[in-house]
């Protein structure tokens, strides 16, 4: 995989089509996408229904599976899509997943650009070329790297997003603050502190928060492209995360952010964090409404979360070494240190 090829702009999504030509396109979105994609593009002068080949799949992490993948080939079949063809992904972070894995796999490549309509997907799933589909219960099991031609990131799609959505949007953006430095985190206190709502944010806030974000990822996909080691500091609060979403089917980011307390919380158990900083990350969390703790991730899910759980499902985790797993830990803002941590050390901790 290249280093970082991909092109990434900020503009409108109409603008698509002055950046690719419109003939070699064909677009994958999901159904509630579709009709806001075409008056975005009513815009551009295309009559977009007729004049562009559209795919579309079902909403979110439902179109993770092998039946929507042969859907989908299916379709570019009847489009005879060629190696010239540019596929293109409007959605979040599932469908730039289940699209990116089809741009690998159709005719040994072709190029792919991505149009991210959330928050999340702007900030972490567009960036770095990992792209998989589920198999049952079990995400991302099977997967490709495929980098994107070309990143289009159109923040007015945030306005048309709920709270919740933003919010799961904004528990990664606090992990690349962390992980990055003082000044980044000082930036998403200020706006969790100026009593704004997310959904009154300017756009030119977005931007630079998405920016930032990006800024971030790229640094450690371009050291560690293929997700070795390095990237797994990227890993950071979703170890313990990755378990409270499948326990729970809480949004993503919420799982984050309940992973981001929990992890901080084993690092001060061992040491290396000063629970000052511990504290100061849980409240930006509890500033923005985040949840930092199993039992706050308890409240929002309706149920009881057992840290046996928990638990077993680290030990199916694909960063285990043996009894050991490979833990992102946060020693201070700005820096954060892959260390492996004996599974045994996790269960008692979850006891406590």
């Amino acid at each position: 995989m290249q280093r970082n090829p991909s092109m990434i702009r900020f503009g409108k999504t109409s603008e698509l089509f002055s950046l690719i030509p419109p003939k070699k396109a064909i677009i994958v979105t999901s159904e509630t996408l579709y009709r806001q994609a075409l008056e975005m593009f009513s815009y551009s002068g295309l009559n977009a229904k007729e004049e562009l080949r559209w795919i579309r799949v079902p909403d979110g992490e439902a179109c993770k599976s092998f039946s929507v993948l042969e859907t989908v080939c299916r379709n570019m079949i009847d489009f005879d899509a060629n190696p010239d063809t540019v596929l293109v992904a409007i959605g979040g972070g599932s469908l730039s997943d289940l699209v990116g894995l089809t741009a690998h796999l159709w005719m040994r490549g072709i190029e792919l650009v991505l149009v991210p309509t959330t928050l999340l997907a702007m900030i972490d799933a567009s960036i770095g070329g990992k792209n998989a589909i589920d198999i049952g219960t079990t995400k991302n099991l099977i997967g490709s790297f495929h980098l994107p031609r070309l990143i289009l990131c159109d923040v007015s799609w945030l306005e048309t997003l709920p709270l919740k959505n933003l919010l799961s949007g904004m528990a990664e953006a606090i992990k690349h603050a962390a992980i990055d430095s003082e000044e980044h985190f000082r930036f998403l206190e200020g706006i969790a502190n100026s009593e704004k709502p997310l959904t009154e944010i300017q756009a030119e806030v977005w931007e630079e928060l998405v920016q930032r974000s990006q800024q971030v990822k790229i640094r450690y996909v371009d050291a560690d492209p293929y997700d070795n080691y390095l990237r797994h500091a990227l890993n950071y609060g979703h170890t313990f995360g990755h378990a409270i979403e499948l326990i729970t089917e809480i949004p993503h980011g919420f799982a984050v952010a309940t992973g981001i307390g929990m992890a901080n919380a084993l690092a001060v158990s061992r040491g290396v964090l000063d629970p000052d900083i511990a504290a100061r990350i849980d409240l930006l969390l509890h500033n923005l409404g985040l949840p930092a703790n199993v039992e706050e991730a308890s409240a929002i899910a309706g149920c009881n979360i057992s840290p046996s759980t928990i638990c077993d499902l680290i030990r199916a985790d694909k960063k285990r070494r043996g009894e050991s797993i490979d833990f992102a830990l946060l020693h201070k803002i700005g820096d954060v240190r892959i260390e492996p941590i004996a599974i045994q050390y996790i269960a008692e901790f979850l006891e406590t």
